[in-house]
């Protein structure tokens, strides 16, 4: 897939590690998030601010969104690259639209849309931009590719509907649970957007493994062969949890049809019931040897149907 990148300046290149891939044969996702976070230091330092993320920065970035689609397979060994590129300011907010390659084929991998606060370290206030910063910003503008608008997501919400009060209402099950690591936090503490899509997509698999050995049982494609991957994500954080919190993970399967399972991810602290952010997954059942998409039977759907929660949302 080619995409329209006028506008948008190279940000990372770098190479997919047999490390990165998961059981599938594929880089996870984790990955993908990891080189995003990256290409938006990349962004903004070509813009004028370039030390937002070092430890002795008074402000930062705070991810409050991401929208991400996966166009191809980025396995073990492809060269990739990336460019990105503003395509909003506010006053303390940003969005900015990120592209990944595959420098070989020039082929389109995925891309990411993300909106960012600029915060203050000591207090997570939101801080105005830099007057210069924010000038040069407004006067270069780049257009969204067609390429990075949602397909089976909506937009973003204003807000969260979850709460442990409402996950309990809803029935959704617990899917995972732990507590946030130094590793997998920024130098202020807050966890990495690559860690929080890492505690949700290790806990998804409770409820995944069981819906691809459903389609699997009505499939005629089952076996070694019946595999899973995931087509878009999209994200909303309320605030990330830092060094030492405790989460849980709550999900369900929101709707199904002949290709696609929405799943509807909350991530809480486990003892307030708030929710530290939310992650809607638009997943597949995946032919590991043709490496595409397996249709979801008619029975499958009809099963599917017994999971499905009512009114389950980001």
């Amino acid at each position: 897939m080619t995409a329209d990148t006028s506008g948008l300046r190279d940000v990372w290149r770098g190479g997919v590690a047999t490390w990165e891939c998961d059981e599938m044969g594929h880089m996870n996702t984790r990955f993908y998030v990891a080189r995003s976070v990256e290409a938006v230091a990349m962004t903004f330092g070509l813009a004028g601010l370039p030390l937002l993320f070092a430890p002795a920065s008074a402000t930062t970035l705070a991810v409050t969104s991401m929208h991400i689609r996966f166009l191809r397979e980025a396995r073990a060994g492809t060269s990739m690259h990336m460019t990105a590129g503003f395509t909003s300011i506010g006053d303390t907010s940003a969005d900015i639209v990120v592209m990944m390659f595959d420098s070989a084929s020039g082929e389109c991998a995925a891309t990411f849309r993300i909106g960012l606060s600029h915060v203050e370290v000591a207090n997570g206030a939101a801080r105005a931009w830099p007057e210069a910063f924010a000038t040069r910003v407004a006067s270069d503008l780049a257009d969204t590719p067609k390429l990075a608008l949602p397909r089976s997501t909506g937009e973003l919400p204003a807000t969260t509907s979850a709460s442990g009060a409402r996950a309990r209402e809803l029935g959704l099950r617990q899917l995972g649970q732990g507590a946030v690591q130094q590793q997998a936090c920024d130098p202020f503490g807050k966890m990495l957007p690559q860690g929080f899509v890492a505690a949700i997509a290790d806990s998804v698999r409770n409820i995944i493994t069981p819906l691809r050995e459903l389609c699997a049982r009505h499939s005629d494609r089952n076996g070694p062969h019946f595999g899973a991957a995931a087509l878009e994500f999209l994200i909303l954080v309320d605030d990330m949890p830092g060094n030492g919190d405790c989460w849980e993970v709550r999900s369900g399967l929101a709707r199904a049809d002949g290709r696609t399972m929405n799943i509807v991810n909350w991530m809480l602290d486990p003892f307030s019931g708030r929710a530290f952010g939310t992650m809607e997954v638009i997943a597949i059942c995946f032919d590991l040897e043709a490496r595409r998409l397996i249709p979801i039977a008619p029975a499958a759907q009809a099963e599917l149907a017994g999971w499905t929660i009512p009114g389950l949302a980001l």
